[in-house]
């Protein structure tokens, strides 16, 4: 029997490195899942070309014809160019706040920077205040009419369409109200809803009323979140035809979780929700007769316009922060929706430039400063759109860096303040008690962008860019924002070390120069080291200065006051010598 050689890793993790063990390669390596330690690889290392080659073998399927292709790559023709496959690589990581703030971190202090994670992904996971009540055994889906009352099922829909649906706008509220009346009905009626579907989305509808009104987690809302979901995994079991509802609940399922579960689990609903928009043709704008699984019944032309375009808001910016491959529905003829109020801006009209940076497309820096400049153009008064527009843009700015694009000073002073913006958008959110997930993302990534920039301008606003993510981890005091603040912390700190350094090197150069100076001045003028300018011989021509001579230096008067024992020092000679 033939033995297998055994398989070589181009690259090793960074656990197996410092061990000097070696590394299977996979993720996680033989040895991480033994000791159940965090597998790490190092992308930045000296080893470039072989990093991408793992990452690229990572992600083809094993056994695929790209698997083999990376693994023997002089056995076939490469499809992508080593250049568009690291252009590529670096947009992923580009659009990838997770990945923004690691290199950061790695520029400034390699031993101490963070790991590569999603920081302030959300304000955090909802749960129970404690003590917290046990859940049960088996998980069941409960009849919203037993779960709340029809007078508070009003009063979440009041709050979900005060507080959500100006950002979201894809529920129809009249239609959303006859529902409830007609749910609310007694058993015997003839017109009452049976227990189906729609229960989904009202179930949906109330845990955003819940959450955009208490900042801890109740158990109602648990249970409304926990029912929509049971109803929506049955439906998908039964093979039952979807319908608006179903999608409709999907969507409201997938924002839910954007706001309050962990990255993963949004993103593989994200997709699921775009393949029920393909399945039930949403994505068409005339939907075809052939179509394997049609509607039941005639959809709206807006609403299937509203849905489509909220199921790929939520696709494309969760798989943008987690640097992951997103669900395109090809032929997709669906037109925007058009904005309920005539003249205002939605959060619809920044699809386009949010689909732009899909990093499989080659896009320059012209395209992308003009992508910006398209982006900062944007005039939004509600705050919620406020962060969306200001998340875009840090993503465009991330781009830019990618490719070393210098950005001009008129420009960069309006990324800035646009960044001021959406920090007080922030700030407003949190006083009201709207806690979208940008509240704890747009602050972490502005404090990134500005350590980036390091310039006096952006130092001169990380003050309030972290008396705003105080703000939002004291609102949501969660694992999620207090690991988000203790991170951005770590950042500056690291910063500042190395600024530091910097200050310290530039004072030895002085001190070690300091020496010869004076004795070039000693022998070029005659005149003692020590001695003023102002204590040699009665007939010299030196002019005499005072600090009134100097402009912007009449503050130095004030001082001297306030600080007598600098008296001694010669101020004159120091603002009159070259050094």
């Amino acid at each position: 029997m033939t033995e297998h050689p055994r398989k070589r890793s181009r690259v090793a993790c960074t656990l197996c490195q410092s061990r000097k063990r070696k590394c299977s390669g996979d993720q996680p390596c033989t040895t991480c899942a033994q000791f159940g330690s965090d597998c790490h690889y190092d992308l930045q290392s000296r080893r470039k070309r072989d990093a991408r080659l793992f990452q690229l073998q990572s992600a083809a399927p094993a056994g695929s014809a790209a698997a083999t292709d990376a693994a023997h790559p002089q056995r076939h023709e490469p499809k992508i160019s080593p250049e568009e496959t690291a252009a590529r690589l670096s947009s992923l990581d580009a659009n990838s706040g997770a990945a923004f703030a690691r290199r950061l971190g790695l520029k400034v202090d390699p031993t101490n920077a963070p790991k590569m994670h999603l920081f302030a992904w959300n304000v955090g996971a909802r749960h129970l205040p404690p003590p917290p009540m046990p859940p049960p055994s088996t998980p069941k889906a409960v009849p919203i009419v037993d779960t709340i009352s029809q007078d508070e099922m009003r009063a979440l829909v009041a709050i979900f369409f005060d507080r959500v649906d100006p950002c979201y706008p894809f529920i129809d509220r009249d239609n959303l109200l006859r529902q409830v009346s007609r749910r609310w009905l007694p058993p015997t009626a003839d017109s009452a809803l049976l227990y189906g579907p729609y229960d989904a989305v009202l179930s949906g509808v109330a845990a955003f009323g819940y959450l955009f009104s208490r900042r801890q987690a109740s158990a109602t809302e648990l249970q409304l979140a926990e029912t929509a979901r049971l109803i929506l995994e049955q439906n998908m079991l039964a093979d039952a035809t979807p319908t608006v509802d179903t999608v409709t609940a999907w969507v409201l399922r997938v924002a839910y979780l954007r706001l309050t579960s962990t990255p993963n689990l949004a993103w593989t609903a994200s997709c699921t929700l775009m393949h029920l928009i393909e399945a039930t043709g949403l994505h068409l704008e005339q939907p075809s007769d052939n179509a394997i699984n049609q509607l039941p019944s005639p959809c709206d032309p807006e609403l299937r316009r509203r849905l489509f375009g909220m199921a790929r808001h939520l696709n494309v910016w969760i798989s943008f922060e987690l640097a992951r491959s997103r669900v395109v529905l090809h032929g997709a003829t669906s037109l925007p929706p058009t904005p309920r109020v005539p003249g205002t801006l939605e959060i619809f009209t920044l699809l386009p430039m949010s689909e732009s940076l899909d990093p499989n497309k080659t896009t320059d820096s012209p395209d992308l400063e003009s992508a910006l400049r398209n982006v900062l153009d944007q005039t939004h008064i509600l705050p919620q759109l406020i962060l969306v527009q200001c998340n875009l843009m840090l993503c465009i700015y991330r781009r830019l860096r990618a490719l070393n694009c210098i950005i001009s000073g008129d420009l960069l002073d309006r990324v800035l303040a646009l960044s001021v913006k959406g920090l007080q958008a922030a700030r407003e959110m949190v006083a009201t008690t709207c806690p979208w997930h940008q509240i704890a993302n747009v602050p972490f990534q502005v404090v990134c962008t500005l350590l980036a920039i390091d310039n006096r301008a952006s130092l001169v606003m990380l003050g309030g860019a972290m008396r705003t993510l105080r703000e939002v981890a004291a609102a949501y005091d969660t694992e999620v924002m207090r690991e988000a603040y203790s991170t951005a912390y770590l950042l500056i700190l690291l910063h500042q070390r190395r600024k530091e350094e910097d200050t310290k090197a530039l004072k030895d150069v002085l001190r070690f120069n300091s020496g010869a100076s004076a004795s070039a001045e000693q022998i070029d003028m005659g005149q003692e080291v020590n001695a003023s300018p102002a204590a040699g011989s009665g007939g010299s021509t030196e002019p005499q200065h005072s600090l009134a001579d100097y402009p912007g230096f009449s503050w130095l008067s004030d001082l001297l006051i306030d600080i007598p024992s600098l008296g001694s020092f010669d101020m004159e000679r120091f603002m009159y010598t070259d050094v």
